[in-house]
């Protein structure tokens, strides 16, 4: 630790030494009587002995936290006595706006041989943060001196959207034989109602349909839908030339796949994540509250890759994308790379919906080339669209400030419309 003077200090010189000098040339003796406190504290602070802490540690009680929440620091001080000021400084991007200086700091006073004090900072955007060091200071008891350190480096913080609840979820084609909560296609026992038929040996007596069987010789039983779980593969656009606005869209893409994420793993579903870049990163399935905290930790690290690589999604093990998977991509659509990487999923037997992180693509300016440019960049996307529904591939538009659950109601609403129309 460093021992510095404070501001104090420098005063209690300045006026000392001025009244001793007039008092001695001017033959003032009052100006002596008027500086002899400031006199006094400069003896008591400098004739006092003075050491440093024995001991400073910090530790962040909760390293991962969602969007509002506040990440508590703790600082524990051993071996000093005075004014001590914990201050927080983390980095840059951890505040919306960057020019804060600081974190809000925590002031106590030690009266004991060690103190615990406790920092508190907003976490008021998703990602993962470095909070740097903690600064130290600590005032003597009079103020005319100060020690000055920085506790060692502190732990990276993971900051999570708050998953949103939806209403509904994405409903797939294709289940698997476990039980969940998406009606299969095929015949068994479930809640949505099917068919019925005539009764046969073995068939339950809870399943006979007595209404029926009342206006007909035989009895007659009901069908069902049972429920199964299925396999989802959320897949992120992270091309850094397909996001205009940087932090609108990843912001979008990520908390969608968030609450998507939470809600299938809810609903025992399978889920997966793949990451779809200059390089290609994935999770590969699994279920509970642990593959969750996975898919969150890998979408918190998701990078922005600006790459001229031709990166196709051949390149992905089996066990990332296994066969039949229901895959959600969450992307712009103006990577052209990603656009064939969806073509390519859907030639080889996959379910795939499509959530568009929509780009504001309506220009209020009076710049004719700009707001052409954006009309371009409109009807692009609408091709785009085009192209997808040609292939079956069924997408909706997400904006910000717009409910999920609306984008996804749309999406099975256009799902069923396009399965009813294969048939």
């Amino acid at each position: 630790m460093t021992r510095r003077a404070t501001d104090r200090f420098l005063v209690a010189a300045v006026v000392t030494t001025a009244g001793a000098l007039f008092a001695i040339l001017g033959g003032l003796p009052e100006a002596a009587v008027l500086v002899t406190p400031w006199a006094v504290l400069l003896a008591l602070g400098v004739l006092r002995p003075s050491s440093p802490p024995r001991e400073a540690s910090t530790e962040v009680r909760n390293n991962r936290v969602l969007v509002g929440d506040e990440i508590e620091v703790v600082t524990t001080v051993a071996g000093a006595a005075g004014s001590v000021l914990v201050e927080c400084q983390p980095e840059a991007g951890f505040l919306p706006d960057d020019g804060i200086a600081a974190a809000p700091a925590a002031v106590d006073v030690i009266v004991a041989d060690e103190a615990t004090l406790r920092c508190s900072l907003p976490a008021q955007r998703w990602g993962t943060y470095d909070l740097g060091r903690v600064r130290l200071v600590i005032t003597e008891a009079h103020g005319l001196f100060r020690w000055e350190t920085q506790a060692g480096e502190m732990a990276l913080v993971r900051v999570q959207p708050t998953p949103t609840d939806l209403r509904s979820l994405l409903a797939p084609w294709l289940v698997r034989r476990t039980t969940g909560v998406h009606p299969s296609k095929a015949a068994g026992r479930g809640v949505e109602y099917a068919d019925i038929r005539p009764y046969s040996t073995g068939d339950s007596l809870r399943d006979i349909n007595w209404r029926a069987s009342a206006r007909s010789p035989g009895l007659w039983v009901s069908q069902r839908h049972p429920d199964r779980a299925t396999d989802v593969v959320l897949l992120v656009d992270s091309f850094i030339e397909s996001v205009p606005d940087v932090h609108q869209v990843v912001g979008l893409a990520i908390e969608a796949a968030i609450a998507l994420a939470d809600s299938h793993l809810t609903a025992t579903d399978r889920v997966g994540l793949v990451d779809l870049g200059g390089v290609v990163r994935w999770v590969s399935l699994g279920t509970g509250r642990h593959q969750f905290q996975r898919i969150a930790d890998a979408l918190l690290a998701t990078g922005l890759y600006a790459s001229v690589a031709r990166r196709s999604l051949r390149v992905i093990p089996p066990r990332a994308l296994p066969p039949r998977s229901f895959v959600v991509a969450l992307s712009p659509l103006l990577e052209d790379r990603f656009i064939e990487a969806l073509f390519l999923l859907a030639a080889g037997g996959h379910d795939i919906a499509v959530v568009e992180c929509a780009t504001p693509t309506k220009y209020q300016g009076d710049d004719v080339a700009l707001g052409l440019a954006y009309r371009l960049l409109e009807a692009k996307r609408e091709m785009v669209r085009d192209r997808l529904a040609d292939s079956g591939i069924v997408s909706a538009q997400w904006r910000a400030g717009m409910p999920l659950s609306v984008t996804l109601g749309e999406i099975n609403r256009r799902r069923r419309h396009t399965f009813r129309r294969s048939r």
